[in-house]
């Protein structure tokens, strides 16, 4: 009702009319325009409704407004057993979890969430990636400050078809470690290292160079010589680790320039390194001398800060 709207009553108007009654021209004029707005019925006891204020909305109540209105999973006293919010899902049954990213490009904290609400204490960074690796999740690992420290054990795999960026169900026995370090796979600048990726994590990708596809030129077992003629045929240009091999069946890889590399050593496997470049890891030959003392390497997932 606006003020401005009632009809106006001067005090001479209401002099004659009884104390108390609305009987007078200048009352009947102030009950009539009051009576003409539009009644709002009493709030019963048993039913009242929300009240919507839009101008009080902050950060906060707008992330939530936004993740109820995709079904999202909200814990309450504890982990949730299923959270979504607009870059990812995550369902818990179990040890398992089903990991679906919808939107690889969104902020980590956004993912991280995602994590935390369903009880895995997750560090998750966008680091440079293949073309065909774009979006994908890398990991987990746990950081150097925290192995030991923690008696369980942990699987990711990738499923496939999968209708989203990308996938997986991770596999946590024995609760969650301190600290998991994910990677989001992001386009890579021309000449910028990939991501680095343990070899169990490449699976069907080593050793080949075109693009790495099953057809691409096989390199394990060929001469340095010949595989450098490749890359010169290509356009590509190589760095190098010489690959070493213990009496216990570990592998240590030692970064060398490529003047430490004999044309005639043997290459073992390879990798993407850049847009322009394949890391090439050799056996030494005889002239590299005794294997070096294997020493514990650090990673990108090693730095969780």
């Amino acid at each position: 009702m606006n003020i401005s709207d009632l009809a106006k009553v001067r005090d001479e108007d209401l002099l004659g009319d009884p104390a108390g009654r609305a009987t007078g021209p200048g009352a009947r004029a102030l009950m009539t325009a009051i009576m003409a707005e539009e009644r709002v019925p009493a709030l019963s006891r048993r039913r009242r409704p929300r009240l919507r204020r839009p101008y009080l909305l902050g950060s906060a109540t707008v992330a939530l407004a936004a993740a109820v209105a995709i079904g999202i999973g909200l814990p309450t006293g504890g982990p949730a057993t299923r959270y979504a919010n607009a870059a990812i899902s995550i369902t818990k049954a179990d040890d398992d979890y089903s990991i679906t990213i919808t939107d690889p490009a969104a902020d980590p904290r956004r993912i991280e969430e995602a994590f935390r609400a369903v009880g895995v204490r997750a560090i998750v960074k966008m680091v440079p990636a293949m073309p065909a690796h774009v979006g994908k999740l890398y990991g987990p690992f746990i950081p150097e400050s925290e192995r030991g420290r923690w008696p369980g054990h942990l699987t990711m795999s990738p499923v496939e078809p999968c209708a989203s960026a990308f996938c997986a169900t991770l596999t946590m026995g024995g609760g969650s470690p301190d600290r998991l370090v994910f990677g989001i796979g992001r386009p890579a600048a021309p000449g910028e290292p990939y991501v680095e990726v343990p070899p169990s994590g490449t699976g069907m990708y080593l050793n080949a160079l075109d693009g790495y596809t099953p057809d691409g030129f096989k390199v394990h077992g060929k001469t340095v010589a010949e595989v450098r003629a490749e890359l010169d045929r290509r356009g590509l240009k190589a760095v190098y680790q010489l690959w070493w091999s213990y009496s216990d069946n570990s592998f240590f890889p030692q970064p060398v320039p490529a003047d430490k590399i004999k044309d005639t050593w043997i290459v073992d496997h390879s990798r993407a390194y850049s847009s322009d470049t394949i890391e090439l890891f050799v056996a030494p030959g005889p002239e590299a001398g005794p294997a070096p003392a294997s020493s514990p390497s650090h990673h990108w997932w090693d730095t969780v800060n």
